[in-house]
């Protein structure tokens, strides 16, 4: 084998190695009892990995290399897209409260308007030609990413807002990531990649039913397999191969992967199948290396350097963090009164999802013929997004806890009932002369 590419295969070997380790249910109780996301846990030392890899004096993931990965790369969006489209289960929806249903739109809808107005105004800043198509379609995409709040810890947060008001967030950051999906679907359909990429010329009602379609046949198709399956190998076995097509066809067919799996994946949670929660313990699992692999791939064409990228970045957190402030408040008027406070709930939805990444880095795939330089931009505003947005959560924890103000709720006191009164030693018996009657008598 010549020296390249055994540097190659034993520097992604080591790489996929870490990944295995960094996904062990220790380093996972780490980040639970710490309250930090994936991204700042090991997300960062893999995209740091990923940007010295793809130097020329190490030349491991060379852009030849990327290429070959380009299947695997879709893998791991369709893996993520099955993840995200199995928490979209209808008989859970049904046992939510009624008032969550605004708290979710909220929380999802506001952040995507401050998102999208905020950056595209930053792109004009930085003098970014306008076209009303691209700037249309670069601004629902950095929506869509900001949608999705990082899944919650619910240790860390029961201690501070009670198990019920936990539960209600952890719903909200499992269904605005299913938002932040369908925003994406809307853009992969009105605004169609080049025609060199597809064959197909449909209209765009068309390309909305091949979308669903697809999606909703995959989901069967997968249902059917995994029936068949008699032991957690078997299925796990299954379900890479059902992953690995879905993935494959909506992407030689210029779809968006993550949507196309997660319609499948939604599907397949609404099934009557054997051991669903079994089914998901897999997929998330299996998802974390899957995720770290694939930030060492985003980061070999990370440009950290860049200014424009932390320009768009600033304007990407702080319309984001307002609109989640934002949609808190009027959540807090409109949604169950076992809601924390607006700033409590701001500040549980403020992380942003790793699955933001995942979107950002889909539709950059899906329409690379569209400038280069604007695609490393929304990478790096969504990469470095996401980092800022836990230094800031973190500080105003800090801070919070300098002035005095504990995250942690106060619980009701009780009133004592008044101790009876001792008896006095020193006392006398008191005989009492009144006969005792047998019970029951006269």
């Amino acid at each position: 084998m010549p020296p390249d590419r055994l540097r190659i295969v034993v520097g992604l070997a080591a790489a996929l190695g870490l990944a295995v380790l960094l996904a062990q249910p220790k380093v996972k109780a780490l980040e639970q009892r710490f309250g930090v996301t994936v991204l700042i846990s090991a997300g960062v030392p893999f995209l740091a990995m990923g940007a010295i890899f793809s130097l020329d004096s190490v030349g491991i993931l060379t852009p030849q290399v990327l290429l070959d990965l380009k299947p695997a790369f879709e893998f791991g969006l369709g893996w993520v897209g099955f993840v995200v489209g199995l928490h979209f289960d209808v008989r859970k929806l049904d046992a939510l409260p009624t008032s969550l249903g605004p708290v979710i739109v909220l929380e999802s809808v506001v952040p995507m308007l401050t998102t999208a107005g905020l950056c595209a105004m930053a792109l004009l800043g930085m003098g970014v030609p306008w076209e009303r198509n691209a700037f249309a379609r670069d601004a629902l995409v950095l929506a869509a990413c900001a949608a999705p709040s990082a899944p919650i810890s619910m240790e860390f947060w029961e201690r501070r807002v009670g198990r019920k008001a936990a539960r209600m967030i952890d719903e909200v950051t499992s269904l605005d990531e299913v938002t932040g999906l369908a925003l994406l679907g809307v853009v992969a359909i009105l605004f169609r990649p080049e025609n060199d990429t597809t064959r197909w010329v449909l209209p765009s009602s068309a390309w909305l039913l091949l979308t669903l379609g697809l999606g909703g046949v995959l989901g069967i198709l997968t249902y059917v397999l995994l029936r068949g399956a008699h032991n957690a190998a078997e299925e796990l076995t299954l379900l890479l191969g059902a992953v690995a097509l879905s993935a494959g066809v909506a992407g030689y067919l210029a779809l968006s992967v993550p949507v196309v799996c997660a319609i499948a994946g939604a599907l397949l949670a609404n099934l009557p199948i054997r051991d669903l929660e079994g089914l998901k313990k897999t997929l998330l699992d299996v998802e974390r290396p899957i995720y770290l692999i694939f930030l060492l791939v985003v980061g070999a064409t990370w440009r950290p350097l860049e200014w424009q990228g932390w320009l768009l970045a600033t304007a990407f957190v702080l319309a984001r963090v307002a609109g989640k402030r934002l949609g808190a408040i009027w959540s807090k008027r409109v949604g169950p009164k076992e809601l924390p406070s607006a700033r409590m709930l701001a500040l549980a939805l403020a992380p942003q999802s790793p699955s933001s990444i995942v979107l950002m880095v889909s539709a950059a795939t899906l329409y690379h013929g569209y400038g280069p330089e604007r695609v490393r931009w929304a990478i790096n505003a969504v990469l470095i997004g996401g980092v800022l947005t836990e230094v800031v959560v973190r500080i105003l924890e800090w801070r919070r806890r300098r002035t005095g103000v504990d995250l942690t709720p106060i619980p009701p006191t009780r009133v004592q009932p008044p101790e009876p009164p001792k008896p006095q030693a020193d006392a006398a018996p008191v005989l009492s002369t009144t006969p005792t009657t047998p019970e029951g008598s006269a």
